[in-house]
């Protein structure tokens, strides 16, 4: 009897264990980006903004004087039509804003950006993308959880309904990119 009991308590709970699996599994699978929800896009779109403004690139980061300055968009996420609008007809130090998508099989394209937006993807193909601009004035923006600690510049966060601008400075100056202490002050350190 005791083993019958114990096969029946086993089968519980291995169906349990592959319930709560799935259900965590399954959380992780479907993280919401704050780039996901109207205002987390309007936030976002509204410091890209601000950092095109105010922040310094070195002169060897643009081919020429008339090269534009080039926004550049990889993975997935709905930022595309707001930045588009955004940046319509704007200039920065007097060039033109050119937005760009640029595939994943064409990474090493985003060391020709100054800025490069990186949306929903696998960890991995995040990883490999910032090793591939790490040495290049390329400004790199995410929403993806911990993007400052792996060596993203500037990470998007929610916490509990407010957005916190997570920052990396070891890397901005890697790049040369010269930001006002004021920006600092917005933003956290990645831990």
């Amino acid at each position: 009897m005791k083993t019958r009991s114990c096969r029946t308590f086993s089968r519980l709970s291995l169906i349990f264990i592959l319930f709560l699996t799935l259900l965590i599994g399954s959380g992780v699978q479907a993280a919401v980006y704050l780039s996901d929800t109207p205002l987390g896009r309007r936030v976002m779109v509204d410091y890209i903004l601000h950092f095109a403004y105010n922040l310094q690139w070195p002169v060897n980061a643009f081919a020429n004087h008339n090269a534009p300055f080039k926004v550049c968009l990889m993975g997935g996420g709905s930022l595309d039509e707001p930045l588009a609008e955004r940046f319509k007809n704007q200039r920065i130090d007097g060039r033109r804003v050119e937005l760009e998508k640029i595939d994943l099989k064409e990474m090493l394209r985003a060391r020709k950006c100054q800025i490069v937006i990186l949306g929903a993807m696998e960890r991995a193909n995040l990883l490999k993308i910032l090793v591939a601009v790490e040495f290049f004035p390329v400004l790199t923006i995410s929403d993806a959880k911990r993007f400052a600690a792996t060596g993203g510049m500037i990470e998007f966060a929610d916490r509990g309904g407010e957005v916190a601008l997570r920052m990396n400075k070891t890397m901005l100056e890697k790049a040369e990119l010269k930001m006002g202490n004021s920006l600092f002050r917005l933003g956290q350190k990645p831990n």
